[in-house]
């Protein structure tokens, strides 16, 4: 045997109708009942439907912040290496001054001791 189905009776006709119907198919008066069913069918739906964007907002967030720090990450090292790389050619920069102050202060050292020579032996 089948379900029967539960019958109300509109406040503003009379007539008789399904409990499950929002509205009286006569009259179009609002059944309170069913209505608030629906609206909370309604909030239920909604509900799910923001958990579900929430999970992919997660998602999203947790992929954005990866790509993030990875940039961040490359960023760093970029600047990693150009401090290092101008370190280094600073560092040769001074090495090769300090060979060529050397050179020429061994030359002049050589040329003072010339003219010692030349001033002993005019002696």
């Amino acid at each position: 045997m089948g379900k029967m189905k539960k019958m109300v009776t509109c406040e503003s006709c009379g007539a008789e109708f399904e409990e499950a119907l929002v509205r009286c198919p006569y009259c179009g008066s609002g059944n309170a009942n069913a209505e608030e069913t629906e609206y909370m069918q309604q909030m239920e739906e909604i509900r799910t439907e923001l958990e579900s964007h929430k999970k992919d907002g997660d998602v999203q967030l947790k992929k954005g912040l990866g790509k993030v720090a990875r940039t961040l990450l490359l960023a760093a090292a970029v600047i990693v290496i150009l401090l290092l790389t101008g370190w280094g050619l600073s560092y040769r920069s001074e090495q090769k001054e300090r060979k060529e102050r050397k050179e020429a202060f061994l030359v002049e050292q050589g040329n003072d001791e010339q003219q010692e020579k030349q001033v002993d032996s005019a002696k």
